[in-house]
C-alpha cells in the first residue's frame, strides 16, 4: 500500500508505492496535502485508489526519483511497507514500451498505423518523429478519450491504453453506483415522542 513521507530538512510530503517491483514516488502539491487533513500520518499507509484518485485530479505526479534519491527510510523498510497490497498494481498506469510511470501521455503515434498508446517522457522522445497528438495523462477524462478515439478512427490501441479506459469507466459507473445508493435511502425522522410519553403532553 503507498506510504507517505515527510522530506528530510525541507517542507512537504510525498508518496512511495510499489509498482511493478519498483518504488515509484509520487511529489503531492498543496492540495495534495489533504491526506494529512483526513488523518493519515507520516508513515502510515493508506489505499491505493485514494492515490489514484490524487493522480487523476493532478495533485500527485511523478518526476523521476527512484529508491537512491529518496531521503526517507531504508530499502529494507519500503519492502516490509508494501507487503500484502490487497490493491492491484494495474490501479496505476505505465507507459507502453518501458512499464515506467514518469510524466505520462496519451500518445498517438503515425507509424505503419495509427496507434494510441501511454508514453512517459524518455519514450516519447524517442517516438517524437511519429507523435501526432500528445496529452498529459491526468488531463484524460473518460468523454475526452472517448471523443478522441471517434474523431480519429485510430486502428491500434495500447493495451495500457485499453487498462486506463476501463479504470476510467469503473470510477465513473462507482461514482454513479454510491449517489444511486444515497438517493435510494430514505430519510427517518425520529418520533418526538417516546412510546412512554404517548398520550401525555407533559
Amino acid at each position: 500500500m503507498p506510504v507517505l513521507y515527510k522530506y528530510r530538512g525541507k517542507t512537504g510530503f510525498c508518496v512511495l508505492t510499489s509498482i511493478a517491483g519498483k518504488v515509484v514516488t509520487f511529489q503531492l502539491n498543496d492540495d495534495g496535502y489533504r491526506l494529512r487533513e483526513v488523518g493519515i500520518k507520516t508513515g502510515s499507509r493508506f489505499h491505493r485508489s485514494l492515490l489514484f484518485d490524487l493522480y487523476r485530479s493532478g495533485e500527485a505526479y511523478t518526476q523521476n526519483m527512484g529508491i537512491r534519491d529518496n531521503p526517507f527510510v531504508h530499502p529494507v523498510q519500503l519492502e516490509l511497507d508494501f507487503s500484502d497490497d490487497p490493491e492491484p498494481e494495474t490501479l496505476f498506469p505505465s507507459c507502453s514500451i518501458c512499464q515506467s510511470q514518469d510524466d505520462l501521455h496519451l500518445v498517438e503515434l503515425i507509424e505503419k498505423e495509427r496507434s494510441l498508446n501511454i508514453l512517459c517522457g524518455t519514450c516519447r522522445q524517442k517516438k517524437q518523429s511519429f507523435i501526432d497528438s500528445s496529452i498529459p495523462l491526468p488531463f484524460v477524462t473518460r468523454t475526452l478519450l472517448r471523443r478522441f478515439l471517434d474523431m480519429k478512427s485510430i486502428d491500434k490501441i495500447d493495451k495500457p491504453v485499453c487498462v486506463y479506459q476501463d479504470l476510467l469507466n469503473l470510477e465513473f459507473s462507482q461514482k454513479w453506483k454510491e449517489l444511486a445508493e444515497k438517493k435510494g435511502r430514505k430519510a427517518v425522522q425520529e418520533t418526538l415522542l417516546s412510546s412512554e410519553d404517548s398520550g401525555t403532553l407533559v
